[in-house]
């Protein structure tokens, strides 16, 4: 699925959030969306996954306006799970929503590595687990266009190691995604094109290869070239 930004710009109250933003993600890509706290990431990962809406400019998935809900799958912030069901149960939660069978719910279990919680609560999950399960609902469904804001959140290295292998193994079956997080040497591992949000702009836009030294961009566009 490819995903077209074009001119988007979003504010709340007084503060110009998001200005002019525009760019694209090739289908079957990676993109990662690098900037500081406050440059507009997650405001530009809500307006993607329909949680807000723009005030001007056009979002497009495969050059419609509108897509299934299915065919995106988030993780934005904190995970929404229910800290009294189990594993299992969550996603149940959410498959029942698309009619989609055990079988898929095990398997998704499999891919995020809680096949062998049993009947724990999600209340009782170390940071880290709680983490995988929200990546888990966001791909339940099988999305074209997966977002995920930060999801090495809470993992150890581990974790952060099986969910680039992930990510490299999603975007091997042709799945778009987009993905923000801190840690710029995973971003460099597994993105072809960078993105950089400063301030509600677009910085920086530019494919990610070898010769790209993404901590030298990215910390002389946030600190002004410093």
């Amino acid at each position: 699925m490819e995903v077209s930004i074009k001119n988007v710009s979003k504010q709340f109250k007084n503060k110009q959030v998001l200005r002019d933003v525009s760019f694209t993600i090739e289908s079957g890509s990676v993109c990662g969306l690098l900037g500081i706290n406050g440059a507009g990431k997650s405001t530009l990962m809500k307006l993607l996954y329909g949680l807000e809406q723009k005030d001007q400019g056009q979002i497009s998935y495969d050059g419609r306006i509108k897509t299934k809900r299915e065919n995106i799958g988030a993780l934005i912030e904190n995970p929404a799970i229910y800290n009294n069901l189990s594993a299992f149960d969550n996603l149940m939660t959410k498959a029942l929503l698309f009619n989609i069978g055990k079988e898929r719910i095990r398997q998704t279990l499999s891919i995020v590595g809680l096949s062998n919680t049993g009947k724990t609560r999600a209340g009782k999950f170390s940071i880290g687990m709680k983490q995988r399960l929200g990546i888990g609902m966001a791909i339940l469904t099988r999305p074209d266009f997966l977002i995920l804001d930060e999801p090495t959140n809470g993992l150890d290295p581990d974790g952060r190691e099986e969910l680039i292998n992930l990510i490299i193994h999603l975007k091997r079956g042709g799945v778009t995604i987009l993905i923000s997080s801190h840690l710029l040497n995973e971003i460099h591992q597994v993105t072809d094109k960078i993105v950089i949000l400063n301030d509600g702009i677009i910085a920086l836009e530019n494919k990610n290869d070898d010769s790209v030294d993404i901590e030298k961009i990215f910390f002389s566009i946030v600190h002004g070239g410093k």
